[in-house]
């Protein structure tokens, strides 16, 4: 059976393959070089489909295939940092229903599920990785192990309840594991690209050492949040809203995840005393 859109993706959604044993893919040409890249593409919401595209591809001219069939779509958005790309099909399809988590942190140890080219794979999420190669990561990434190779870039990652909790970032070139991209990295950069065309991230106006075990403040910027909150270098950050900070790389990974505009809770140590702020954070300059 060689489904056609938007069946397709309906049945894609419930993991359903075609006669190829294929699912449905989105495909973006090489910039250089000829050939293409392809990725899974995941649901969202409404038309609103998910991939990861492949450094390299052009981001200007994708397809859509189930199986034989190309299906045009237009691109939403595209976030160079974690390579997430929203697109939709063009011309009039069918709304899909589907769940995310909103947030995969309580995943790790929990058993999961993904759809390869040749059926269910199992899985299992072992933990956070926030740097690769002693380089600090924007965003921390779920680490996963399949119980065989890898599965295509975009795949998704299901819970026990059928819940999406991620998707497929790339293989870590070490067997079976891989890095996922989790379900609350996708939300915030869906909300930014479907609305603005970019991701705008969020600043308090402090700064830390990468270099320092301790997530201590060396710097706040005059008239920033923080400044004007009154937090001084050499305080201590434990928690930047509901995500708790032990070294650079847990900063880096919370300030990923501050909104412009959106008030967050922020605790310290000064020497023996605990303080806590209510920060709203300004929007970031852009990176050149």
């Amino acid at each position: 059976m060689i489904c056609s859109w938007p069946m397709a993706a309906v049945l894609w959604f419930h993991f359903c393959m075609d006669a190829s044993g294929g699912q449905l893919l989105a495909s973006h040409p090489g910039l250089v070089g000829g050939g293409s890249f392809e990725s899974v593409v995941v649901p969202v919401e409404g038309r609103l489909l998910v991939t990861v595209v492949a450094p390299g591809a052009n981001l200007n001219a994708p397809m859509l295939r189930s199986g034989n069939q190309s299906i045009p779509i237009r691109v939403v958005g595209h976030d160079p940092v974690t390579r997430l790309e929203f697109l939709q099909p063009s011309g009039e399809s069918a709304a899909l229903s589907v769940e995310w988590l909103d947030d995969a942190r309580g995943i790790v140890g929990a058993p999961l599920r993904a759809e390869g080219p040749g059926g269910t794979i199992k899985c299992l999420a072992t933990g956070w990785v926030k740097q690769i190669g002693g380089k600090v990561l924007p965003l921390a990434l779920l680490q996963v192990n399949f119980e065989q190779a890898v599965p295509p870039a975009g795949t998704p990652l299901q819970d026990s309840q059928g819940k999406i909790v991620g998707i497929v970032f790339q293989g870590t070139g070490n067997g079976n594991t891989g890095y996922v991209i989790p379900a609350e990295a996708v939300h915030r950069v869906r909300r930014d690209l479907c609305t603005k065309g970019h991701l705008v991230r969020g600043r308090l106006g402090l700064s830390l050492n990468s270099e320092s075990r301790s997530p201590r403040v060396v710097r706040v910027l005059p008239e920033s949040p923080a400044a004007e909150a009154g937090i001084l270098p050499g305080d201590v950050l434990l928690t930047v809203g509901s995500r708790k900070i032990a070294d650079y790389a847990d900063a880096a990974n919370a300030f990923f995840y501050l909104v412009p505009g959106q008030a967050t809770q922020v605790k310290l140590m000064r020497g023996d005393k605990r303080l806590e702020y209510s920060l709203t954070p300004v929007k970031s300059p852009p990176v050149p």
